[in-house]
């Protein structure tokens, strides 16, 4: 007779249940390899941009009402054209 409807649900759950399990280790795998190949530099000149970035969005802030959310995505903004100028 073959296969009920019962038995493909299962087959259906344990598929899903593996394809899961292998993003998962597969993605945990290869993020120390991204995060190691930031170098110092890398690493000193965002620490950099953030602080100048920052101090002029805080300057800004003082003169001209913004929300925080405005703030943050002009902080986000400015530490990316930094660095792409570098």
């Amino acid at each position: 007779m073959g296969r009920t409807i019962e038995g493909r649900g299962i087959l259906m759950i344990k598929l899903i249940a593996g394809l899961t399990i292998a993003v998962f280790v597969c993605g945990t795998a290869f993020a120390p390899i991204t995060a190691a190949a930031a170098t110092d530099d890398n690493k000193a000149a965002l620490r950099k941009a953030t602080v100048e970035c920052r101090a002029q969005v805080k300057e800004y802030a003082r003169f001209n009402e913004t929300s925080w959310y405005a703030r943050h995505k002009m902080v986000k903004s400015c530490i990316k054209d930094a660095l792409a100028k570098k």
